[in-house]
């Protein structure tokens, strides 16, 4: 069994303790499986998940310390974190604005994850009317917070370019959740309205409904990061989804959900993806999915380069979307903002464009 595959099992919703019984019983490369459970952003969550299947006793004792010292130190990140974000968030409640958390933060707070140090967050962002997110970055900056001017392009994104101070973690001020398609899957507005405010970190804050946060989940994972139907997502997106389940059970309406994904033409996005967490993790689809046609096509296909990855290089979709699909929507962005052909023309000269154009192609995988 591959250490990806072997790594899925651990995850696995369905047989997962018996299959990973056999990590006692084998001369197991563990240094490529702890790489690997890295890659997939799904680390610190392995040493408790371990536990919940009642097999961190058998296993080397010298590996159990180290998953146990990832969690652990995980555990003091996300404190720091979750401090510093109290921080942000106190200074944006003195200037009116509550920020409804994203992602991570956000599912903490709902508690989606209960254990606070097992899901590595490696930001934090914070969705902002655009009415408000002038004052935000005004009332950041004053306090020490500043972004990398080297990034050029980032004001022409769908967030803020990225704000720290000295030893702080990143904050992303979003004022969409993301470009193209995204814009009407899920609009920043209705997110906004239809939050809940509660208390987190000390201040106020406000989190999207359980539906949105599926949405959200599926449109980041699927089309906004890094490329259009990404099929290589992280272990980890794939483990909020079952996570996201399990807390809001009964709360989603997946009939809307399926709605909004085919009144903007992405029924096939949601479908694959769901078809992906029943393979990859063991969960049932939250309907039924029918494959027929061009459906059954595109999932062969997509089931094909995961199995033999070096055939993404033969496939113009896949290599189109990666490569050019969402430098695309952010020259239509740059283009619709006066004097953004100014500083797009500027970037055609400068070297590192077509490092990091090299760079996607190669890797390909979108970690």
């Amino acid at each position: 069994m591959k250490l990806a595959e072997l790594l899925y099992a651990c995850f696995n919703c369905t047989g997962a303790a018996s299959t990973c019984r056999n990590l006692s019983a084998v001369d197991l490369d563990w240094e490529g499986l702890i790489r690997t459970a890295a890659d997939e952003l799904i680390l610190p969550a392995l040493y408790v998940r371990l536990h919940e299947l009642g097999i961190a006793s058998q296993l080397p004792a010298e590996v159990v310390d180290f998953l146990c010292a990832v969690e652990e130190l995980n555990l003091e990140r996300n404190q720091a974190i979750f401090a510093e974000l109290g921080t942000v968030t106190a200074l944006l409640n003195e200037v009116g604005i509550e920020p409804v958390l994203l992602k991570g933060a956000a599912y903490y707070a709902t508690g989606v994850y209960a254990n606070p140090g097992t899901r590595f967050l490696r930001d934090v962002d914070l969705l902002i009317s655009e009415r408000q997110l002038p004052a935000a970055i005004e009332v950041l900056k004053h306090n020490g917070f500043d972004w990398d001017r080297h990034d050029r392009l980032g004001l022409f994104r769908h967030h803020h370019p990225p704000l720290r101070r000295s030893g702080s973690v990143t904050f992303e001020l979003h004022h969409s959740l993301g470009m193209g398609i995204c814009k009407s899957l899920l609009p920043a507005s209705e997110i906004i309205d239809q939050s809940v405010s509660l208390e987190f970190a000390g201040t106020r804050v406000r989190v999207p409904s359980p539906e949105h946060l599926m949405v959200h989940l599926i449109m980041h994972s699927q089309i906004q990061h890094p490329y259009s139907e990404r099929i290589w997502p992280p272990l980890r997106a794939m483990h909020d989804l079952v996570l996201l389940r399990r807390r809001f059970d009964g709360e989603m309406d997946w009939n809307r959900i399926e709605r909004r994904f085919r009144s903007a033409g992405q029924s096939g996005v949601l479908d694959m993806h769901l078809l992906q967490v029943r393979e990859t993790l063991g969960v049932k689809t939250p309907f039924p999915i029918r494959l027929s046609g061009l459906r059954s096509l595109r999932w062969s296909r997509r089931k094909l380069l995961r199995r033999l990855p070096a055939l993404r290089f033969l496939d113009p979709v896949y290599m189109s979307s990666t490569v050019i699909g969402k430098r695309l929507l952010l020259l239509r962005n740059a283009l619709s903002i006066p004097g953004g052909w100014r500083e797009i023309t500027r970037q055609m000269f400068t070297p590192r464009i077509y490092k990091r154009l090299i760079t996607d192609a190669i890797a390909g995988r979108g970690r």
